[in-house]
């Protein structure tokens, strides 16, 4: 929000809003990679050594986004640590990303991460969608079909048109953005399609951000998980 001290976590959703909604936003985009003050921000962080995975993702993504080079002898010996032991599946998820997305991560330091076959239980939507993004999404490793995959996303949609975590639960919206990207990867989509978007649709605040449900406060991380459903709700409206 507006009054809020800046976060990597806040700046990094408003930067994705802004390259999401492209061709739209190419102006604001290219005044925020040109802007001193961002590199500057990017360059004072500290205490990085304490920061979680997927701060340290959303960092590099900022990081690539304005061309800032950062400190590759923190980054080996952060991501080596965090190699020790079995990871949790969100660790393994952003070692992945990080692995994937950024070359100056070579693939022992995460991006090998993908081949992993421990770890494979999941309960809610979002753990789904990080299983699938770190099998490419591949349904055998998580001991399931396609088809049981699809179907037990699709019954996560309640009858207000968004999605819960899992089947009979509330829905919100990056419960709503998980579930579609976990089907996108799976080649497959919501079956109210137009549901879903009109729940999204109604999350949007006078003010132009989103909540995570109406009538709910708007925050960065809200209106991204939105536009980000929106984007992948795109092509089946465009299908339709």
């Amino acid at each position: 929000m507006p009054t809020l001290p800046a976060s990597v976590e806040d700046t990094y959703h408003a930067v994705r809003i802004l390259e999401t909604i492209l061709p739209l936003s190419e102006a604001e985009v290219n005044g925020v990679k040109r802007h001193p003050k961002l590199k500057d921000f990017l360059g004072r962080k500290e205490d990085k050594e304490a920061w979680s995975l997927r701060t340290a993702y959303e960092y590099l993504h900022l990081c690539g986004f304005c061309s800032f080079q950062p400190d590759t002898a923190w980054l080996t010996q952060f991501i080596k640590a965090r190699l020790d032991g079995a990871p949790p599946l969100v660790d393994r998820y952003y070692l992945t990303r990080i692995g994937r997305e950024f070359s100056q991560v070579s693939p022992s330091d995460g991006g090998s991460m993908s081949s992993a076959d421990e770890g494979c239980d999941w309960g809610t939507a979002e753990d789904l969608f990080m299983l699938l993004y770190i099998h490419e999404g591949v349904a055998g490793p998580l001991y399931s079909t396609r088809d049981e995959l699809v179907q037990w996303l699709q019954a996560c949609q309640t009858p207000d048109g968004g999605f819960g975590g899992r089947p009979g639960t509330t829905s919100f919206i990056e419960n709503t953005h998980w579930c579609l990207e976990a089907l996108a990867l799976l080649g497959s989509a919501p079956l109210f399609s137009d549901w879903a978007q009109d729940f999204i649709l109604r999350c949007k605040k006078r003010g132009g951000g989103f909540a995570r449900k109406s009538g709910g406060a708007p925050f960065l991380y809200a209106t991204w998980h939105a536009v980000a459903g929106l984007a992948l709700l795109r092509p089946a409206a465009e299908a339709a």
